[in-house]
């Protein structure tokens, strides 16, 4: 068995990892926290909570990955914690927030009338008036009742919004309950392979530099606090919340900000959803921990749909969850023309799984729930995928009534609008000579450049092992026309200066 240990005082925490460790190990622990005199006070399979006086230990077994995790809580309220669900005078819903710039806010109403918060967005006065007037409107009392704001991590565009609300609107709303896992305060000290950067000098930690002053605030609005941890449950209103992922599963094995995001598997109205903020499947092992109870009817995209950690671990998660109804946190354009689209976990999303409506940020939407979608909403998802991959461009394009004799037929420009690299294959065509295939090219993200498509230093020349038509073999006829096939992994905007397009698709 290797042992590994992972302290953050920081975080009022102690984390121990056990890898290659069976169930015998987890039955180990317990028993090693009954022998110093904790106290069981939560036990189902795989997961054990204790308590000896104000300490708390959460330990967690993941058969599919050998692992046994014990975290440790100094000072937790866990055990404390109390919800009193008021008489049902509603229907809960799910509020998506449309926001000033970006980020990510949802406001959910309980059937007792009062309101989870998760996150809220940039500091944005506007931002913070939009989500004041949800509440408002959406309340059935007259000062509205914040049964619990969560805020997933410490990035600007999720817990920034705190500011102004509080400025603004601190006297007229109730906040019975505040839920983070911050550190104290900047990236690097508190976020161990946040050190390890090579940038690690550079970066910019105005996100967390106002952690200082989030904490200022939440102490003075009198509301109880308490840390979230992996297994851990807390029933809010009728809305039960587990907690599948918390900085203790990721904070040791991730630089990211966005690994450290909690991820909460959210039972309300009838429906699953699954609230994955800007979480990395791949560092959390969301798939490998949990298999099918990730199922969820809705999912919030992480990290509004750019993606986090490998395609891969997405892609295994998405097929896991298999929602019918996606909340992408993102405007319309950052959705399906600018990015998201085009990462590859967020594409197998949107265009393999039988999703039934993707809901963006475009508008402030409102979901009662249980919520079951139009019969036309799938039919208009895929049309806003569809016009979003044509208005980024085509993935073909061909030129003909090209000369060998001009040098300047093989320079084109080439726009790349998306945030993803682009991968382009380029394929020269004669009438009295073999083709040459696989010439490749590498587009950096939203980007234009200027590329001769025989030059060696632009592009590359030799790419497959075996290449009976490669440029070097067959070469260049003198004198002849010629065309082009251009075909790239995501869409491209192609041009040359004396010769239009001939098709593009």
């Amino acid at each position: 068995m290797n042992l590994k240990t992972f302290e953050n005082r920081i975080l009022n925490t102690d984390i121990l990892t056990l890898q290659n460790a069976g169930e015998e190990e987890f039955c180990a622990q317990c028993r090693r926290l009954e022998e110093e005199g904790f106290c069981k006070r939560e036990s189902r399979p795989g997961y054990a909570a204790y308590q000896k006086e104000g300490t708390g230990c959460f330990l967690g077994y993941y058969p599919a990955i050998g692992e046994v995790r014990v975290v440790t809580e100094q000072n937790c309220r866990y055990f404390d914690y109390t919800d009193t669900c008021g008489e049902a005078v509603t229907v809960p819903q799910i509020t998506q927030l449309h926001l000033e710039d970006f980020g990510m806010s949802y406001a959910v109403r309980l059937s007792d009338g009062r309101f989870i918060l998760i996150d809220g967005g940039c500091s944005f006065e506007p931002d913070a008036e939009r989500l004041f007037r949800v509440l408002q409107e959406g309340s059935p009392f007259e000062k509205p009742v914040i049964a619990a704001w969560i805020m997933t991590h410490p990035h600007s565009d999720h817990f920034h919004c705190i500011f102004p609300f509080m400025e603004l609107h601190a006297e007229v709303v109730t906040i019975e309950k505040f839920l983070f896992h911050f550190p104290a305060a900047d990236d690097t000290a508190h976020y161990p392979k946040m050190a390890e950067r090579d940038d690690r000098f550079e970066m910019d930690t105005s996100n967390t530099a106002t952690v200082p002053q989030f904490l200022k605030i939440v102490e003075e609005s009198g509301a109880a606090v308490y840390t979230p941890h992996a297994g851990q449950t807390y029933q809010i209103g009728d809305a039960v919340c587990e907690i599948l992922s918390s900085p203790d599963d990721t904070v040791h094995c991730s630089n990211s900000i966005n690994a450290a995001s909690l991820v909460i598997r959210m039972e309300l109205g009838g429906q699953v959803i699954l609230w994955a903020a800007d979480a990395s499947f791949e560092a959390a092992r969301l798939p490998e921990r949990y298999g099918h109870h990730l199922k969820a009817d809705i999912l919030q995209v992480p990290h509004h749909g750019f993606g986090c950690g490998s395609a891969d671990a997405q892609i295994a998660g998405f097929d896991l969850i298999r929602p019918k109804i996606c909340l992408l946190p993102a405007r319309d354009y950052v959705a399906y023309t600018f990015f998201s689209a085009f990462k590859e976990g967020t594409r197998h999303l949107m265009a393999d799984l039988d999703v039934s409506e993707f809901i963006t940020g475009e508008h402030t939407r409102t979901l009662t729930l249980p919520y079951t979608p139009k019969p036309y909403a799938k039919e208009q998802s895929l049309r806003q995928y569809h016009e979003g991959q044509v208005g980024a461009g085509a993935k073909n394009w061909y030129f003909t009534e090209l000369s060998t004799a001009r040098k300047e037929d093989f320079i084109f420009t080439v726009l790349n609008p998306v945030v993803s690299k682009t991968n382009l294959t380029i394929e020269l065509f004669f009438e009295k000579a073999p083709k040459v295939t696989f010439i490749k090219a590498s587009i950096a993200p939203n980007s234009m450049k200027r590329l001769c498509i025989i030059d060696p230093e632009q592009v590359e020349t030799e790419t497959e092992c075996f290449n009976p038509n490669s440029l070097e073999t067959v070469g260049v006829p003198e004198n002849a026309p010629f065309g082009v096939r251009f075909i790239s992994d995501s869409p491209l905007v192609i041009s040359h200066k004396d010769h239009p397009a001939a098709y593009r698709g």
